[in-house]
């Protein structure tokens, strides 16, 4: 039975029923939490690590002995190594559990390593008495001499994986082996010279050959003598990915598109229950940063203009316009208003004045484009009287004689029109202005905040529209990332602009008496980015941290220890690997 983790890292306990073949008798398994202190049989570690294996790869090849490892571990296929994806770097992280800022290796550069006041992880263990022997076994020299040296009782280095494999198959035949650490070159190698893929022969038989390496270390600890006896935690994972052209609709911009960065993680135990931990997304956390309030009236207002000349301009073509919107409560007292501009580019918001813009419809968002001699008005099919952060979105498109549009609010309820036009396209010499326009339809100026906002020179789909609507950023995996021709988040924090993220560079300028302010809102609607999600999977960095956990040893607050732990579940007898 698989299940997904609870990415606040609680653990569900539960219970399972295996059936025998008389259908009235039943066995119940009981499932405990994480406690290694109270299972019995000695706690010991097996560490492996495959250098170079990309965690996306070895999911879709489902390498046949670590794929049945999964039966009774918590495990991923999107772990995350270090930003750098050198070995010196990924491999400090997994033995001293803290981060480059502390070990002090960066990259493959082992000249300001700290080991003194970050060691590895067996001296705690030392330290606290409950290791007898532990052994390393590696491929690399440069593993062994720089960050190993005398942290381990055995330190061995061989050519071969094959030969590493044999120095551990010898190790576990040692009756007083507690921790073993291995580590495997072979994938890395052949990823450097055909490429980090399942489709290059080269890469795929070598993920084949270390299974096969994990599958007869596995055969040799289940045949310790004392093997019943002991409780030993194999941790099966990789130190980084490797380079790999990346789709632009999968480029997220965030380590979860980076295939360097791209590990696996396997914590297993025969008594686990499966756990997969997946990559976190949908997880509803509060959207913060800095923004600028944008309001009225003339003696007092802020704003915020761009010259952008003829770039924001609808002319003959298509456009896609969008922003995250916040309203103050204005003069009725509440979130409406009559009937205030707030997002366009239009010389004056009335008639049918040549342009584009959004303005608050009472408690609606209308959407106007303007030839000179005829307009579209459209308003979304449902409104809002919120003070919570909205999307709306407007689309307009040249067909033939006339000009198509739509509405959006929060990537649903469409609202759409049409004009006949004799113009050859929609012009403004304006300037494209966000919050207090100088011309409103009554007294009531808008209050309000911005962000997020977007242009594209083209017509974005509905399904795309809804799609990304809850989101507040967008990125390379957009599918129409190559027309954005403007990108504000408007959370800039300083300065008196909002900064374009687009190619197009066209910043707005702040306008007023302006200010930036913090916030930080709960939404039932959006998902803003989550903050440091690359922590919600394994990281080398947690090894450590599990290995101390299990061998029962307590983590100090001055190790300053960056990992984490991950949870198991307990089935009251073991599994075994076929």
């Amino acid at each position: 039975m698989k299940k997904i983790i609870s990415l606040l890292g609680v653990a569900v306990i539960f219970t399972l029923f295996a059936c025998n073949k008389d259908s009235n008798s039943r066995i119940d398994r009981k499932v405990y939490p994480n406690d290694p202190g109270k299972m019995s049989g000695t706690p010991k570690v097996l560490c492996l690590v495959i250098d170079g294996a990309r965690g996306e790869t070895l999911k879709s090849m489902k390498p046949p002995v670590i794929w049945s490892m999964r039966d009774s571990s918590v495990f991923s296929w999107t772990g995350i190594g270090d930003a750098s994806g050198a070995d010196g770097a990924t491999w400090a992280d997994m033995l001293t559990g803290v981060t480059g800022e502390q070990h002090g290796v960066t990259g493959d550069d082992y000249t300001n390593k700290n080991l003194g006041t970050y060691p590895v992880f067996t001296k705690y263990l030392k330290d606290a008495g409950v290791i007898s022997r532990s052994a390393a076994f590696c491929a690399s020299t440069t593993l062994s001499q720089e960050l190993i040296a005398n942290s381990m009782d055995v330190n061995k280095t061989f050519t071969s994986d094959v030969d590493v494999t044999t120095a551990v198959i010898s190790e576990l035949k040692n009756d007083s082996a507690s921790v073993v650490f291995a580590e495997f070159n072979k994938v890395e190698t052949a990823g450097k010279q055909y490429g980090f893929d399942e489709s290059v022969p080269q890469y795929n038989q070598a993920i084949l050959d270390a299974d096969k390496n994990v599958g007869s270390i596995m055969a040799a600890l289940r045949s310790r003598k004392n093997f019943a006896n002991e409780n030993w935690l194999v941790i099966v994972t990789s130190n980084h990915g490797g380079t790999w052209p990346v789709a632009p609709e999968d480029n997220d911009g965030t380590p979860f598109s980076n295939p360097v960065q791209n590990t696996f993680t396997l914590f297993f135990n025969p008594r686990f229950e499966s756990e997969v931990v997946v990559r976190p997304e949908n997880i509803r956390v509060p959207y913060e940063g800095s923004a600028v309030r944008l309001y009225g009236p003339p003696d007092s207002y802020v704003r915020a203009e761009n010259a952008d000349g003829q770039l924001y301009n609808i002319g003959s073509g298509s456009m896609t316009f969008e922003a995250k919107v916040k309203f103050n409560k204005g003069p009725n007292g509440n979130y409406t208003y009559s009937y205030p501009p707030f997002f366009g580019k239009v010389a004056a918001r009335s008639g049918t004045t040549p342009g584009w813009a959004f303005f608050r419809n009472g408690s609606n968002i209308s959407f106007f484009i303007g030839d000179g001699s005829s307009k579209i008005e459209i308003r979304p099919s449902v409104g809002f009287t919120d003070g919570d952060w909205h999307t709306i979105t407007g689309t307009v498109t040249k067909v033939g004689a006339s000009y198509v549009a739509a509405v959006f609010l929060d990537g649903e309820n469409k609202g759409t029109g049409s004009m006949a036009s004799n113009v050859t396209g929609i012009t403004s010499s304006a300037n494209t202005i966000m919050g207090y326009f100088t011309e409103v339809f009554t007294d009531q100026y808008v209050d309000m905040y911005m962000s997020d906002v977007r242009i594209f020179n083209t017509v974005v789909s509905d399904e795309v529209i809804k799609q990304w609507a809850p989101r507040t950023y967008v990125n390379k995996s957009h599918p129409n990332y190559a027309n954005l021709i403007g990108y504000w988040p408007c959370l800039d924090a300083q300065g008196g602009v909002f900064a374009d993220k687009s190619p197009s560079g066209k910043n707005f300028s702040l306008k007023g008496n302006y200010k930036w302010a913090p916030f930080s809102d709960v939404s039932g609607y959006l998902f803003p980015v989550i903050p440091n999600q690359e922590r919600y999977v394994p990281n080398p960095v947690d090894i450590p941290f599990m290995i101390l956990n299990w061998m029962n040893v307590p983590v100090q607050p001055e190790w300053n220890l960056a990992g984490k732990s991950w949870p198991a579940n307990y089935r009251d007898f073991p599994s075994t690997i076929q």
